[in-house]
């Protein structure tokens, strides 16, 4: 599509062969059927560009732009080949692949699907369509440009040259290809209106993705805990806060099958909906670079001037970068995925289904790309920026304005005992409030938001009953005040409009279930599940949206902690489902007295950095003890509910049981929440306290640890990365009560220099104990004062560095938790289809759930 192409034109052909071959499955979605073999070969033509630039860097040929740019001679094949997924090309056409491999494992028809080939042919070619645009992109990025005269690359980003960049991009988009195969399945069977077993179809791929993202996720906190100089493995940086967003998605997904009553098929469509536009909200964090400058994540740049101060305006002025078609696509594609649970509500409040064909307003993004490629990547002068801003708000109303029919009779709303907006008022205030929500806040994204969960409530038959709308949008509400982003009588205003129907609603006289009944702590355990995972879904992407320019870590942990305490509080009444339900009340009574005993008297106690103060009024021990002895409290239970279902398993002579894996799953999850209050909550990274002053042979002593530097080391010989290191050797104490030291370790923390990047990399080391890591952080500023004084006098000349240090205690919790996790996720997606879904009676929970 570019000039560039012809020199190249081997390898550029191989990004053709990927798009004939996607059209002809686009055309023939059930060709395995014909013909096994040419549909191998097609989907492996698919996924050939990525393996052709994949080869090309292995090999380190720096006639292709991309490979000179980042790639090598001297780098181990390992990180040539991490070096694929550098820039934006690699990891797009990663993402190709990946795509195209799961419509190859998925190419048979899903539960539900076997009796419906329209269904089935629909899934398949939305999936090749999300590919398709992908591709598209792709070649308005042209990966395969020569290098022209006289360019020399810069190499590899030196963060990336780790063993775990190895793994880790590939397995988040994995997660991101899974995500789409998950929105490929919620749009086929909204718009055919084939519902049957679409919980089972939803689950077949959500388990999987979920599963993979938890891999994904915690080998990206691995990489920042053992590489960065943060001290810790996790830091609330925007890219790894938007990776957070799908897999949340995904939770609040696999817990939907233990929701009390029934889900409506269109939740369903919509959560795997909503996993697709999570995904490219996520990618769009880390390669709109400048949007969120605030993140170390950003490998991929741009320089600009003054910035907007919302996400939307910030994107906008991305229009007149190189990548501007990737950008544009994802925002076109986040419209239109949104625009269409827009269209799915309107339909089943008019109890019309959609018309089928309209399920290819989907198509619209690839089109876009498509454009972006053709013209606005081809030539020179014309840009993104003679497209309005307001077109691509416009593509939000796109799929509704298709979807729409005359003649449409609204449902019946004749019971004047059920309050609706409906029957409130004939006024559209669906349309008048969003209008005047985006009026009010400037905010494009504020204000899709603010509609994708105002018109489930606006549309509800009795707006009560759709009452987790309306607390998502309070917490919305509450969130955006919070960050800042409104002020307060805009919140207010938010908030009114979602709690509008028990505001005007007549009171209504009946038998509401005690809470000391065993029946009604179930229930609330059951909804919890769901409940707590999207409201926290909701106030974590209102946190990112506002930390486009410094993350706002204190607000994560503080609005946060009402959270975890809901989490410890559902998992400890679930797992007391058969207690004595009034000694369940108690116990949590004394948990919630010892919390607030602990946050009023004791807040300091905790021991790290408690007594660090994150407003005027509240330290970090308060945060900690405000879902500390609700953790604590569920550990007990969830304990042994993992031990009596490992022994009905054994019973029954399999441990494929759902309720096995779920519960070592939440057993995992209490440890590392557990351990992140330990090692993230309470350890203030900014607190000076933590970077110590060394002499050397002089043991210095710090909480009860005494450290001894002994010698400053230099080696720029024998290295597998980097042109030269400089660190220092460490002897760690442990000092008894009687004063005597005994040394307990050594560790030699250091920096790497990487001369053609012109950029140093922290060399992190650390102690391992039975009860926490020590982690020691070599202070890069003191680099060149060390070399001028070892030029001059020699190494022996040294007597003082500068080290960070960080005692976190209980760190092993959080990975033996994400371990767990992993573990029991396996179990559950191994089991799947075993166990149906839960059954809508409530008597019939628990020995559902206990089979």
């Amino acid at each position: 599509m570019r000039d560039g192409l012809c020199p190249c034109i081997m390898w550029g052909a191989t990004l053709w062969l990927a798009l004939v071959s996607l059209c002809i499955l686009i055309w023939r979605p059930t060709l395995h059927e014909r013909s096994h073999s040419l549909s191998i070969a097609l989907h492996l033509l698919v996924g050939l560009p990525f393996f052709a630039l994949a080869g090309l860097f292995i090999v380190n040929d720096v006639s292709i732009l991309h490979v000179a740019a980042f790639g090598g001679e001297s780098l181990p094949i390992k990180y040539r080949f991490a070096a694929t997924w550098a820039a934006r090309e690699g990891p797009l056409l990663m993402w190709v692949g990946w795509m195209a491999l799961l419509s190859w494992l998925f190419r048979r028809p899903l539960e539900g699907e076997a009796g419906d080939l329209r269904l089935y042919q629909t899934r398949l070619r939305l999936s090749h369509i999300s590919t398709l645009a992908l591709l598209l992109i792709s070649f308005s990025l042209d990966p395969f440009k020569p290098t022209p005269q006289f360019f020399f690359g810069s190499g590899l980003n030196p963060l990336l040259q780790t063993d775990l960049m190895v793994i880790h991009p590939p397995l988040i988009f994995l997660t991101y290809a899974l995500c789409f195969q998950l929105t490929s399945i919620g749009l086929s069977s909204a718009y055919l209106n084939s519902n049957e077993k679409i919980q089972q179809r939803t689950l077949a791929v959500a388990r999987p993705a979920l599963i993979i993202a938890t891999i994904g996720i915690g080998l990206g906190g691995l990489w920042a805990y053992l590489i960065l100089d943060w001290g810790g493995y996790w830091a609330w940086d925007p890219v790894e806060t938007g990776s957070l967003l799908p897999w949340l998605a995904l939770v609040g997904i696999v817990h939907l099958r233990t929701r009390p009553g029934k889900v409506q098929p269109s939740i369903w469509s919509g959560g795997a909906i909503l996993t697709g536009v999570l995904a490219l909200f996520a990618t769009t964090v880390t390669r709109a670079g400048g949007v969120w400058a605030s993140s170390i994540h950003t490998f991929v740049t741009n320089d600009s001037g003054t910035l907007p101060e919302n996400v939307f305006g910030r994107l906008m002025v991305l229009k007149d970068n190189p990548a501007a078609t990737e950008i544009m696509t994802y925002t076109t594609w986040m419209m239109i995925l949104i625009g269409c649970w827009f269209a799915i509500q309107r339909s089943e409040y008019r109890n019309q289904p959609l018309r089928q064909s309209t399920v290819w307003v989907s198509a619209v993004p690839a089109g876009v790309a498509l454009i972006g490629a053709l013209f606005f990547s081809n030539i020179e002068g014309v840009s993104w920026d003679v497209i309005p801003d307001a077109l691509f708000v416009g593509f939000l109303l796109l799929p509704m304005g298709l979807a729409y029919q005359k003649n449409t009779s609204k449902p019946d709303m004749a019971d004047s005992d059920v309050w609706s907006y409906s029957t409130f008022t004939s006024l559209p205030l669906h349309g008048i409030l969003t209008v005047l929500i985006f009026v009010i806040t400037e905010d494009v994204f504020i204000t899709m938001i603010f509609a994708a969960l105002f018109l489930p409530l606006y549309y509800a038959p009795s707006a009560l009953s759709a009452w987790p709308w309306a607390a998502a949008g309070v917490v919305m509400g509450l969130s955006l005040a919070w960050a800042q982003m409104l002020e307060l009588p805009v919140a207010a205003f938010m908030l009114v409009t979602f709690v509008l129907p028990w505001l005007l609603a007549p009171t209504q006289e009946q038998d509401s279930p005690s809470i000391k009944s065993r029946k009604m702590q179930l229930k609330l355990a059951l909804w919890g599940s769901v409940i707590v995972v999207n409201l926290y879904l909701v106030l974590t992407w209102v946190l990112l949206i506002s930390s486009i320019d410094a993350i706002n870590f204190d607000a994560h942990e503080l609005y946060g902690a009402p959270f975890l305490m809901g989490i410890g509080v559902c998992l400890f009444l679930y797992t007391r489902r058969k207690d004595d339900s009034t000694q369940n009340l108690y116990l949590l009574g004394g948990a919630t007295f010892v919390a607030l005993v602990g946050a009023l008297l004791y807040p300091d106690s905790l021991g790290a950095d408690s007594s660090t103060p994150i407003s005027q009024q509240l330290q970090r021990g308060h945060i900690v003890w405000f879902s500390l002895p609700f953790l604590l409290l569920a550990g007990a239970p969830v304990g042994r509910e993992v031990v009596r279902q490992a022994v009905k398993a054994r019973e029954k002579g399999t441990l494929l049981r759902i309720p096995l894996g779920a519960h070592i799953v939440h057993f995992g999850l209490l440890l590392l929440l557990l351990g992140h209050l330990s090692t993230t909550t309470l350890v203030d990274r900014g607190d000076a306290s933590h970077r110590i002053s060394l002499v050397k042979n002089e043991m210095i002593v710090h909480e009860g640890i005494g450290y001894e530097f002994t010698e400053l080391l230099l080696e720029d010989e024998g290295l597998e990365v980097g042109d030269g290191f400089v660190g220092v050797k460490i002897r760690i104490f442990e000092i008894d009560s009687e004063g005597i030291p005994k040394e307990i370790g050594e560790v030699q923390p250091g920096m790497l220099r990487f001369d053609a990047q012109s950029l140093p990399r922290s060399e992190v080391d650390t102690l391992t104990r039975l009860t926490g890591d020590i982690v020691f952080i070599f202070d890069g500023s003191q680099s060149n004062a060390l070399m001028q004084t070892v030029q001059q006098d020699g190494l022996d000349s040294v007597e003082l560095v500068r080290v960070t240090i960080y005692v976190l205690p209980h760190s092993h919790a959080v990975w033996a938790g994400w371990g767990l996790m992993i573990g029991g996720m396996t179990l559950v997606a191994l089991s799947q289809g075993k166990n149906g879904s839960l059954p809508s009676n409530q008597d019939e929970l628990i020995p559902s759930e206990e089979e």
